[in-house]
């Protein structure tokens, strides 16, 4: 997997992965504060995707950052790579603290989660709804993905919205070549998306309750049911919750 050595912005991330130096944690957090401001985003529809997988860290998982992770997948706009967001792992760092923006009441307090070594700087807003803002991915039925700082803050003033909504700040990345090394390795298992997991209030128990269906599957980029969701899709075996 990819990482960088500036593993997070957050405070609450060294106390999670033992590895942030808090002075450079403080300072990210001015810069995203910064980031999180008002801004003119531009709107932009996108389609539909097909499937979505999580990645489920191996008992044996011998990287720390990425121990007991359960990864969403994402679609992916710069292949080969492909790309997810850790969903298990929430800072100390709320959704009040971040934004200079006025959020309702019941969002202030929900936590910012740690989505990965990578571009710690870039939110990515997981919610689902029925009515999708216009710039939001569709990534399967009524779950959607935004990641541009000035919708999701208006997002975010929605009070409806308080367990529907998850916001990630950076994300996991690997080559395809590499990610299918390390699932023959036996790193991850690969299983089908729950939706209910990536919303779960206690999301100490995710990374539990998916682990114990750990099962290695082969990946293959050419899978003609892709969808466009990922480059890699689980194509071996069927598994059903």
């Amino acid at each position: 997997m990819t990482t960088e050595k500036e593993y997070s912005p957050l405070s609450g991330l060294d106390s999670l992965l033992g590895l942030i130096p808090r002075p450079l944690a403080t300072a990210v957090i001015l810069t995203l504060t910064v980031l999180l401001g008002p801004t003119q985003a531009g709107a932009e529809t996108h389609g539909a995707s097909g499937k979505s997988f999580f990645l489920v860290a191996s008992r044996s998982m011998p990287d720390p950052v990425f121990q007991q992770s359960v990864i969403l997948l994402l679609p992916s706009g710069e292949l080969p790579l492909v790309a997810g967001v850790i969903i298990n792992k929430p800072t100390d760092v709320t959704l009040g603290n971040l934004f200079k923006q006025q959020l309702a009441p019941e969002n202030r307090n929900q936590k910012v989660y740690f989505g990965g070594p990578v571009d710690l700087t870039a939110p990515l807003l997981v919610l689902r709804t029925t009515r999708p803002p216009k710039q939001a991915i569709r990534l399967w039925s009524n779950v959607y993905a935004v990641d541009d700082a000035g919708p999701i803050s208006d997002i975010l003033r929605d009070s409806r919205l308080s367990n529907d909504a998850r916001l990630y700040l950076g994300r996991a990345q690997w080559a395809q070549e590499q990610l299918r090394g390390e699932l023959l390795e036996g790193a991850w298992s690969v299983v089908p998306v729950r939706t209910d997991l990536i919303f779960e209030h206690d999301s100490a128990k995710v990374w539990p309750m998916l682990s114990q269906h750990e099962h290695v599957r082969e990946i293959d980029a050419r899978c003609p049911d892709a969808g466009g969701v990922t480059a890699l899709t689980m194509c071996s075996g069927a598994f059903t919750w």
